[in-house]
């Protein structure tokens, strides 16, 4: 894989660590964002996450 692509994958990898720091921070604040809402958010990242790396493996 051309460094490049590598570069583009450690970007993603840093986003998606934001969005979660973000989420968790959201959570830990606001009593309006319920449990529910909370762990289907953090569902959605751990898929597209998976996303990410299997695309990262085809990428290889």
């Amino acid at each position: 894989m051309s460094d490049a692509k590598k570069d583009r994958f450690k970007r993603i990898d840093r986003a998606i660590d934001k969005v979660r720091e973000e989420i968790d921070e959201a959570a830990d604040e606001s009593k309006e964002l319920g449990g529910k809402a909370t762990k289907e958010v953090r569902e959605a990242i751990d898929e597209l996450e998976a996303k990410v790396n299997n695309l990262r493996k085809k990428d290889e």
